[in-house]
Parts: C-alpha cells; sequence; structure tokens
C-alpha cells in the first residue's frame, strides 16, 4: 500500500521568499526551500542527479520508479523557478532541479561567508553597558548565535554561556565569580533567569550616597520670634554681650606662644595665606575600608572630608580630564598623587 504524500505547494512560501538577483537572502532561500522539500519527500532532488534512464530491458518496476523520480526532479524544477527573480529565472530556464540548486549555492555561498563574518564579529564584539537591560542583552546574543547556527557555524552551548559571562559589565563581577567557583554548567535560558535575579538585587546595591562638601546648622532659640503686639508691651532687643578675649597666660596651640589663641596666631595667619597660593593642591583624609560584603560598588564616605576619591573613570558623569600637576592630592602618609579626571556621580 503506497504511503499518502502531502501535496506540495509552493505558492504560500516561494511567492514571499523570492531569490534575489544579488543572492543576499540566498541562506534563507535555501533553508526555508528544504524544509517545504522535506515536507513533501522531494529533498533529495537537491542531493543527487536524476541519472540516466533505465535501459529498455529493466524490469517494469524499475522503470516506473525512475519515472516517479523523473516527475519529482521536474517539479522541484519548476518549483526552483518559480522561486527566483526574473533576472535569475532567464539564466537558469534550462538546467535541471539539482544542477541548478548546486550552481545557485556556488555562486552565492560567498555571500554567506561575508554574513557569517560579520554576525560572528558581532557576536565576539558584544558588551552589555552599564545599568542596561539584562534582557535586551540576552536576546541580542542570542539572536547572534541563532544566526550563525543558520549560517553553518552552530556554537557549542558551553561556547554560548562563556561569551555571555564575558560580555557583562563589571557590576556583575561578583555573580561571575560565583558562577564560575560553583562550577555551574547552565544553558542559556537558565543563565538567563538566574541574571534576572541577579539584576535587581545589583540595582538593589548600586546605590551611592552623595555628601554635601560643608554643611551648616543653626541653633534655634528658645524664645519664638516677634508677636509683641500680643502682650502689648514692647520688647527690647537682647543686649549682646562682648566676648572675653584671650587670657595673657593662655598658649597658642600653632605658635605655643601665649597671650592669643590659634585662630589670631600671626605666624597661622600667614601659614594658611601661603598654602592657599599654592594652586592645585588639596589635603585629603584617606580611610581603608574593608568590605566584607560580594558587592563591589558598595560605598563609604567620611562626612567630615572636603573632597572624596572614585576608583572608575567609567561611573563618572560630566567629566572632564585634568592635565599632569594640575590637581594634586595628599593622602594619609604624605604622599602626593595625581588627579586625572573630575566630575559628579548620579545617585
Amino acid at each position: 500500500m503506497a504511503r499518502a504524500v502531502a501535496p506540495l505547494n509552493f505558492n504560500a512560501f516561494l511567492e514571499k521568499a523570492k531569490l534575489k538577483d544579488d543572492g543576499s537572502n540566498f541562506v534563507d532561500w535555501a533553508h526555508n526551500l528544504r524544509i517545504i522539500l522535506t515536507a513533501s519527500q522531494k529533498a533529495y532532488v537537491l542531493d543527487a542527479p536524476l541519472g540516466d534512464p533505465p535501459a529498455p530491458v529493466e524490469s517494469l518496476d524499475v522503470v516506473n520508479a525512475w519515472q516517479a523520480h523523473s516527475d519529482d526532479y521536474s517539479i522541484v524544477q519548476c518549483a526552483l523557478l518559480y522561486g527566483l527573480e526574473p533576472g535569475l529565472q532567464r539564466r537558469f530556464e534550462r538546467h535541471g532541479a539539482y544542477e541548478m540548486f548546486q550552481e545557485l549555492k556556488f555562486i552565492f555561498q560567498k555571500n554567506a561567508r561575508i554574513e557569517r563574518y560579520e554576525i560572528s564579529d558581532k557576536f565576539y564584539a558584544c558588551k552589555m553597558e552599564e545599568n542596561g537591560s539584562i534582557s535586551d542583552h540576552i536576546l541580542r546574543m542570542s539572536g547572534y548565535s541563532t544566526r550563525l547556527a543558520e549560517l553553518g557555524m552552530p556554537l557549542p552551548p558551553e561556547a554560548i554561556t562563556d561569551r555571555v559571562l564575558q560580555s557583562l559589565p563589571p557590576s556583575y563581577k561578583s555573580f561571575v565569580l560565583n558562577y564560575n567557583m560553583h562550577g555551574m554548567n547552565k544553558s542559556v535560558a537558565e543563565l538567563f533567569a538566574m541574571l534576572k535575579a541577579a539584576e535587581s538585587e545589583i540595582q538593589k546595591e548600586h546605590q551611592v550616597l552623595m555628601v554635601n562638601k560643608t554643611t551648616s546648622f543653626k541653633k534655634n532659640g528658645k524664645g519664638k520670634k516677634g508677636n509683641s503686639k500680643k502682650s502689648g508691651k514692647a520688647v527690647a532687643p537682647p543686649v549682646k554681650k562682648p566676648k572675653a578675649g584671650p587670657k595673657p597666660e593662655t598658649v597658642c596651640f600653632h605658635c605655643k606662644g601665649t597671650g592669643h589663641w590659634k585662630r589670631n596666631c600671626p605666624k597661622y595667619l600667614a601659614d594658611k595665606k601661603a598654602a592657599n597660593n599654592k594652586q592645585g593642591i588639596c589635603d585629603i583624609h584617606v580611610i581603608d575600608v574593608y568590605l566584607t560584603s560580594s558587592c563591589c560598588s558598595a560605598w563609604v564616605f567620611d562626612t567630615g572630608a572636603v573632597a572624596h576619591i572614585c576608583n572608575s573613570k567609567q561611573e563618572l558623569r560630566n567629566k572632564w580630564r585634568l592635565a599632569k600637576d594640575e590637581v594634586m592630592m595628599r593622602v594619609g602618609n604624605g604622599s602626593k598623587v595625581d588627579v586625572i579626571a573630575v566630575g559628579t556621580l548620579a545617585l
């Protein structure tokens, strides 16, 4: 009993996906062509020539089998011609199905090689920006790997996973370290789910405490302002008592002399004026902080400091570079370091 074969209908496919004269869509066209030929059990036509007809002395079964194959080759030949643009149709109208497909592959395979090179370059150069969307990044890289597989260069799942981890920004450094230390071997879909969970945690931890350079406080008086009319009596303004000056035995903390304070010390005022004349030098206090948290983006600030140091230029906004020796900082051990850039950090 003969098997039922699905009817071959190329119209729905080839009418909208004709092979262009320049062959720019050859890879997709050939891939879709094999799908529809496989469904109709005629894909073998693209892999081998028809061959010569059998001799007259052959049995009837052999002749009928060859005739059935010849009919398949004719159907596929017409379908191939129907799927070509006019320029290619005129060129291949006298070719058989197998010969036509092989010559098209020979002519336009170079385009596939160029596209494969461009896609692989984008795949290996792809980097996720800091604070970018992990969903968009994974979908982009997954699209590149899928396209490479369609172009005949499938990548192992482990290579795709490693490339995704390599493309993550510095804020995911602890995640990558933990992944490799535990010897995880996840698929791209499983890795994507893990990265989505890590993304929300990283966004919570990636907060910077901004501290003002100076902060002033005003003492609130015990009495309320105004409203002297309510009592019907005018209230006299308080009389300021003159501040007592330094006593003769007062010792200056700067010059160790007597009779004046440090703020009035002539030597201290002269030294302060000379220090202000030194352009581009500022003193700061540096505190060594040992973080036990796994997050590498945490900040600790000394609220009494007048300047703060950032160890990454990439996180600075509105930054401008400084020339060598333009601005220097003196750290806790007394040494001086150059400042290479100045900028702001957003919350």
